[in-house]
């Protein structure tokens, strides 16, 4: 988990850094600089989730030292120290732009409660922000196309707006099973952790969350298991808000905090733009891969083609590799087809291939794909399936051709089989061109025995 950073600038800042390192904020790194020239040269270089001040000069007003700061960290947090209430200094502080003003006098009860405010509950989203704030902050978003950075630069956004510990982006998988496609994740000590934390939460999370922010503890989602420790730290907030996309299409973040949010938070109008900014974006640059997707496009089938094996496998190696995850390539081949063109010519056999297209095709999910190789071949990438799951996949496709009667259009009541080979990532093979060989090769072992058949890779030969 990522720690938040506070700069402390302050003449005499003892007592204000044994107070946070005393308290439940003490999980955060502190940058303390008791002169101004250093403090706001470090400023000036780095970034911080809040800064804490006191003035160094008495001849520097409050509002002109505050808006030195703000020159500085426009989009910074900032807590102001007085020394006591009342006076031109309050007034000046908050001309100036200081999101919080606190006194000495009531330190000890009133700084740490504060400053856990802007580190983990999100109250950073209610600075004032102009319009040309807005549009700068928007502009990683708006300007982004790609799918894989645009959902890394959503959910990066999030948790550094909201102070949160973690975050994820992810889309359910229809059909087939179950299960969730991680899109992008942020702040986990460990990638792999992103999927055992849906798996864990995953469900219930689905199930809470709509296009209106909401915030909820972890124990109303589920009961928490001494393992969960492990995933969630010191956080027990989910953050959960939808992407409502192209129909039957979405999206969820879902953040994990420390502190809960309030409803000046969940409803502020900066978290609101941010957030129709983002499913915009999300929805555009689902629209573009839509749209690319056409030269991917089988003419016949309507399936994919065997261009786009080559960019899904090269996703999925991406995706496996970083997330810990699995996946299954499918080889198949249709037994005997040459009989078919031969005996009712190839207009029949062309519109056989249709028919077996669209089987396959009701057996995976949505986030599986399935390609026209070339001739009555199909390859199938199964996401997030091992070679067991893969098989029990392979063996319904299977029983389904089998057990069709194919030709319907033409008067005819055709039988047909396949033959199918499956290697999985990482079990059998780890390179895309070693995946391909190995399910080709075990379909080939069904092609020269008994057909209609389901063979795996045999491990034995994992290069």
């Amino acid at each position: 988990m990522s720690k938040q950073r506070v700069l402390i600038l302050s003449h005499d800042p003892g007592d204000i850094v044994s107070k946070v390192k005393r308290s439940a904020a003490a999980d955060v790194h502190l940058a303390i600089h008791s002169d101004w020239d250093t403090g706001a040269a470090v400023l000036a270089k780095e970034n911080f989730s809040v800064i804490v001040a006191r003035k160094f000069s008495k001849r520097q007003s409050a509002e002109e030292f505050v808006r030195d700061i703000l020159r500085l960290a426009p989009k910074t947090p900032l807590i102001l120290i007085l020394p006591k209430k009342g006076g031109p200094s309050v007034l000046g502080g908050m001309r100036g732009g200081a999101s919080e003003i606190l006194f000495e006098e009531n330190l000890d009860g009133e700084l740490i409660p504060t400053l856990e405010k802007y580190l983990f509950m999100g109250y950073g989203l209610l600075r004032k922000m102009s319009l040309d704030d807005l549009f700068d902050f928007c502009f990683p978003v708006i300007t982004t196309t790609d799918m894989d950075l645009l959902s890394l630069t959503v959910i990066e956004m999030f948790k550094e707006s909201l102070g949160a510990s973690f975050g994820i982006l992810f889309r359910e998988q229809e059909g087939r099973g179950s299960g969730y496609t991680i899109m992008a994740s942020t702040g986990f000590a460990d990638d792999s952790l992103a999927g055992i934390f849906l798996l864990r939460f995953g469900a219930d999370l689905v199930g809470s969350s709509g296009p209106i922010p909401a915030v909820m503890p972890a124990e109303k989602v589920a009961k928490l298991l001494p393992d969960d420790e492990a995933i969630l730290g010191e956080n027990r907030t989910f953050f959960t808000i939808r992407f409502d996309l192209s129909p039957g299409s979405r999206m969820f973040a879902v953040l994990s905090m420390r502190g809960i949010p309030g409803v000046d938070v969940l409803e502020s109008p900066f978290l609101n733009f941010f957030y129709r900014q983002a499913r915009f974006s999300l929805l555009n640059a689902e629209r573009g891969i839509q749209t690319q997707n056409l030269i991917y496009i089988d003419d016949l089938t309507k399936l994919y083609n065997s261009r786009y094996l080559n960019v899904v496998i090269d996703r999925e190696l991406k995706r496996s590799e970083r997330y810990r995850n699995f996946f299954s390539i499918l080889f198949m081949d249709v037994d005997f087809f040459k009989r078919v063109n031969d005996s009712h010519g190839h207009l029949v056999g062309s519109r056989m291939l249709v028919e077996v297209g669209e089987v396959l095709r009701t057996c995976v999910r949505e986030t599986d794909t399935v390609v026209r190789y070339g001739g009555d071949e199909f390859v199938v990438v199964l996401v997030e399936t091992n070679a067991q799951e893969a098989l029990n996949v392979a063996e319904r496709m299977r029983k389904m051709i089998e057990g069709k009667m194919f030709g319907a259009d033409f008067g005819l009541s055709l039988r047909l089989t396949i033959s199918i080979g499956i290697a999985a990532f990482p079990e059998h093979a780890s390179t895309k061109q070693n995946l391909l060989n190995m399910a080709d090769q075990a379909m080939y072992r069904g092609k020269d025995t008994t057909r209609n058949v389901v063979y795996l890779a045999n491990p034995q030969n994992v290069p």
